[in-house]
């Protein structure tokens, strides 16, 4: 059996969702290539210049020029392969043509992100044999809004990317990655000026060239001598794994539109055998409930924080329950083996990556 993977990538770093899916199909027997995208649009100032400065004086002509090409790679890929399995993450930029053109073979989707702001239209959503979404709120909106069947699929880890280091030394006590949303923001500063005395650790890239606003925030943080722990820089997945594993304390929040779903970060961290704090989700609770620590706000954060500096053997403790839990329920291999069950296609039920 053969898969085509088709997923986006961003142009700082890779997040490894694509391999990590086509790794997963390796697993279950599959034969895989990938054809990937870019979220926005290709690196480099010529695009900077044809690409981002010309829309936004409304000229999409070298735009719409990228996506043309990227469905031409889609197609081209698709006829030498053969595949009996297109897996798409995303797919804001494979078109209705693109799908339609790809008729023989088993079409899946899997939102990463909501699904209300994935750009994707209700007629190339109906192409595909099975739609899948991480946040399950997401279900009834596509049904009464768009008249599309979906079905609820967390997302996962790679056993192969997440993996435990004993021999990394604990030499940062909370660490974080990320996006700086508003509300994130708030609480990373917070903890700055709470935690003034410990090591931390916030990555993220939060200076962005369109908003002269966030050059100031940096500046801020320079002068203020906070510069070494606002760290305006994406890390790729190895690197965060090894983060992971310097960290006492692994901190995750979420984006404030989940609520029937988690992040990705969820399993990654449990993966990795490392400490998690994780914000009170209903969803966390319901599914994760004897197995995560969690906070509900602001005061429970720092108080568990600064408990659990200094309790090594609750840490240890936690971090093992999480780490089988995540290697039995939670790998990409065992997401993927829904999907095929879903399809009614081979898969390999003991599937599960990397053993601990």
């Amino acid at each position: 059996m053969k898969a085509l993977v088709i997923g986006p990538i961003v142009a700082d770093y890779d997040i490894g969702y694509n391999d990590s899916v086509a790794r997963a199909l390796n697993g279950h027997g599959f034969e895989t290539r990938k054809v990937e995208f870019y979220v926005t649009t290709p690196p480099g100032l010529a695009n900077r210049i044809l690409i981002d400065a010309a829309m936004l004086v409304g000229h999409r002509r070298h735009y719409d020029a990228y996506v043309a090409d990227f469905n031409r790679r889609v197609l081209d890929q698709y006829k030498a392969f053969r595949p009996d399995l297109v897996f798409v993450i995303r797919g804001s930029k494979l078109s209705a043509e693109t799908l339609d053109a790809m008729g023989s073979a088993r079409k899946v989707i899997w939102f990463h992100d909501s699904a209300r702001r994935s750009d994707i239209s209700p007629e190339q959503l109906r192409l595909y044999d099975r739609v899948y979404v991480f946040e399950a709120g997401d279900i009834p909106w596509l049904r009464e809004q768009l008249g599309i069947e979906s079905s609820f699929l967390p997302m996962g880890f790679d056993p192969d990317v997440y993996r435990p280091m004993p021999e990394v030394e604990k030499d940062i006590d909370v660490f974080f990655v990320g996006k700086y949303y508003p509300e994130r923001r708030e609480t990373l500063e917070r903890l700055a000026r709470d935690f003034a005395d410990r090591k931390l650790r916030f990555y993220g890239r939060y200076v962005r060239y369109r908003e002269p606003k966030t050059w100031g925030q940096h500046l801020r943080y320079k002068l203020s001598g906070q510069g070494g722990v606002f760290i305006n820089r994406s890390l790729n997945p190895g690197e965060i794994n090894r983060m992971y594993a310097r960290a006492k304390i692994c901190l995750n929040m979420h984006h404030a539109q989940s609520s029937h779903g988690c992040n990705p970060r969820v399993y990654e961290i449990m993966g990795a055998g490392a400490f998690q704090l994780v914000d009170d989700l209903p969803y966390l609770r319901d599914t994760l409930g004897d197995v995560l620590d969690r906070y509900a706000d602001y005061g429970q954060l720092r108080d568990a924080i600064a408990h659990f500096l200094f309790d090594d053997a609750a840490r240890e403790r936690a971090t093992d329950t999480s780490r089988r839990a995540a290697l039995t329920d939670h790998s990409f291999a065992r997401r993927l083996g829904v999907v095929l069950a879903d399809l009614d296609m081979p898969r390999d039920p003991g599937a599960q990556g990397t053993q601990p």
